[in-house]
């Protein structure tokens, strides 16, 4: 039984449902993944930090980084939904060269970011228009 715009055990925010998955995928596969899963759906995107606070509170602590919507194709880091950044919660390393993707750090209660090889598998967060 779903209550709500939002799947049973999936958080409610903002007008945007966002799901934990655990299991381990590159963020290419995770991005395709949320796609199929959902339609309309991606890795998730962080645009305040109510939005983040509520994201690494809904997370599940199994030491682990864990994959959101952000990569960096040559030297700019964009969402893979097409929103705008306003907003950014980097650990101050962000500078590693190739193509990079972004993570909630699990070392930092998920509130900053970490830049990771993309083909690092992870758990990651979905996220869609409720």
């Amino acid at each position: 039984v779903q209550a709500g715009p939002c799947l049973r055990e999936w958080l409610s925010l903002g007008g945007h449902c966002y799901g934990y998955f655990g299991q381990e995928l590159s963020w290419r596969r995770a991005e395709a993944w949320c796609k199929a899963a959902r339609g309309g759906g991606h890795l998730a995107s962080l645009h305040t930090p109510e939005e983040h606070r509520a994201l690494a509170a809904f997370e599940e602590d199994d030491d682990d980084n864990v994959w959101i919507g952000l990569y960096r194709r040559g030297q700019a880091w964009s969402w893979v939904d097409g929103s705008r950044r306003r907003y950014s919660a980097w650990d101050g390393d962000d500078a590693a060269a190739g193509p990079r993707c972004a993570a909630l750090e699990d070392a930092a209660g998920f509130m900053s970011w970490d830049d990771e090889s993309c083909s690092e598998k992870k758990p990651f967060v979905c996220k869609y228009a409720a």
